[in-house]
């Protein structure tokens, strides 16, 4: 099938348990309007997921630039994000670093990398994982007068 990543609607709502994307957002991102593409494809992604489901997007664009896009309370996404080095990248001195490459970064409250995060590779994979919240499973709180 082909379509404007921008409105899926031949699909209906929570369509698909899984997404991913290597390459779009970041090609939507090249063109015109770039932000506002990249809201629509966003929102659609996000209609299109089942809850519990996973948007998974690979890219070279770091937190500074891509959490922007993807940490909108409308998307209803939980965000983890892993860094992949190149394969054949070496560390200081020539080596590989120690460091697992199978935890997620844990990012600050605005969705950035933490101060004093050294990144290794400059050219690293960026990979967010964002899982689409069951609300069902959020916690809902009485309206009390002091709520109000």
């Amino acid at each position: 099938m082909q379509m404007d990543v921008r409105d899926m609607s031949f699909f209906p709502d929570e369509s698909f348990g899984n997404v991913i994307d290597k390459g779009t957002l970041d090609s939507l991102m090249c063109g015109t309007d770039a932000p506002i593409s990249a809201t629509q494809m966003l929102g659609e992604v996000s209609r299109l997921l089942k809850p519990g489901g996973t948007y998974m997007l690979i890219t070279y664009g770091d937190p500074s630039v891509r959490m922007l896009h993807l940490n909108r309370p409308a998307y209803n996404w939980k965000i983890a994000l892993y860094i992949i080095p190149r394969p054949d990248f070496k560390g200081p001195a020539g080596g590989s670093s120690m460091k697992s490459y199978l935890e997620p970064i844990l990012m600050t409250e605005k969705g950035l990398l933490p101060p004093g995060f050294v990144l290794e590779d400059p050219e690293s994979h960026y990979i967010y994982v964002c899982e689409k919240i069951d609300e069902t499973e959020l916690p809902t709180y009485p309206l009390t007068a002091n709520v109000l």
